[in-house]
């Protein structure tokens, strides 16, 4: 009898950009249990229009009737991501085993003395349910920091399964909106941590500047041809508080938002577009750098890049060259995933470990107590 199985991840990350709903078929495994190998059915990217992804950028200073209407509407495009990708699967819904969703992060808090954080995830796992027909895991960080973990990390646990290799250290990159690290050794647990900002200073640096003509770097094209001001760089790495942090650690817009950019616009401010944003690439590029050279024991045999940051010239060329003479790879052409596929993909892989009753968290990587199973399930049609 076939071990084939098939899921949907769906994500929406910190920069805001829209959906990526994927579906996967998986053979072996449990996922976390068993090796385990992933098909990729299909991948939909469903971007976020101007108007709505400000209401999403504005999520700190929104009113409790915003946050409760953003819960359903972000449910609404979930599940309507999750059923295109369906349909292009050319799959039944009745297939699918489950679908896995973080939500959108609205808030995220680490712990720190005294202060137990808190994280508030949005999308509703009922609407997802009632727009697909699928069972649906959501809110899948919300247990961990009930376990005194921060939430994340969490993909960690799906980068084991896929980039285990023997006799080799291999690291996975996600450039998003922050920066976040995996290292998987040959055997044992995998080490993860946020490395700090990835597209987001860059992205609102820009947007700023322009004044809402531009919200990216498409394809790294400005950062090329600027000059990084190396004076600032030196400066405002110095003084970002975060990067002397130990693991386990996370952050998000809190920290490398708006608050960030209104502290150094008076010095940025000034720079010309291309400099702004070879300055912000370079930024992005040497917090990645000195977190694996203050916390790694090994250097990795590759970094495998995926997220938005992974389209982006200038950060790739820019991490090729940092952390020569390291290999630098996007995840299309490392494990066949499309780079902003794979935390998607990975939500999927903890959906179905969750439903194997195998925990999906890594204690070590989130700061949790124990090891616990991921999710809150939306019973499908």
């Amino acid at each position: 009898m076939s071990d084939a199985r098939t899921f949907l991840g769906v994500m929406s990350g910190t920069s805001c950009d829209g959906v990526d709903a994927v579906a996967v078929r998986l053979h072996g495994g449990p996922a976390g249990q068993a090796p385990v190998t992933v098909e990729i059915l299909a991948h939909e990217h469903a971007p976020y229009e101007v108007a709505f992804r400000a209401r999403l950028l504005a999520l700190s200073e929104a009113r409790s009737e915003e946050i409760a209407r953003l819960h359903v509407e972000l449910g609404q495009r979930f599940g309507k991501a999750a059923c295109s990708a369906i349909a292009r699967a050319g799959i039944e819904a009745a297939e699918v085993v489950a679908i896995g969703s973080p939500g959108h992060t609205a808030v995220h808090l680490p712990p720190t003395t005294g202060d137990p954080g808190a994280t508030l995830a949005l999308g509703d796992g009922d609407v997802i349910a009632e727009w697909t027909g699928c069972p649906v895991l959501s809110d899948v960080r919300a247990r961990d920091r009930a376990a005194g973990g921060q939430g994340a990390p969490l993909v960690p646990f799906a980068d084991a399964c896929l980039l285990r290799t023997p006799g080799r250290t291999r690291a996975a990159l996600n450039l998003g909106g922050i920066g976040n690290l995996t290292v998987v050794p040959p055997e044992g647990p995998p080490m993860a941590f946020d490395t700090g900002p990835g597209n987001m200073l860059l992205d609102g640096a820009l947007a700023r500047a322009t004044s809402g003509e531009l919200s990216m770097d498409a394809g790294g094209a400005l950062g090329r041809e600027g000059s990084v001001d190396e004076a600032w760089l030196r400066e405002a790495l110095a003084a970002d508080e975060f990067l002397s942090m130990q693991p386990p650690r996370s952050t998000g817009r809190e920290r490398y938002g708006s608050a960030f950019l209104d502290v150094h616009w008076t010095r940025l401010g000034v720079l010309s577009v291309v400099d702004l944003a070879a300055t912000l690439a370079a930024y992005t590029v040497e917090c990645v750098a000195r977190s694996m050279e203050q916390f790694l024991v090994e250097t990795p045999d590759e970094l495998v890049v995926s997220g938005g940051g992974a389209f982006n010239g200038c950060l790739m060329t820019g991490l090729a060259e940092r952390l020569a003479p390291m290999k630098v790879v996007d995840s299309e052409s490392a494990l066949g995933l499309p780079v902003l596929a794979r935390e998607a993909v990975s939500f999927a892989l903890l959906a179905d470990a969750t439903l194997a009753e195998i925990p999906g968290n890594v204690p070590g990587v989130t700061g949790a107590r124990r090891a616990v199973l991921l999710g809150k399930l939306s019973y499908g049609r």
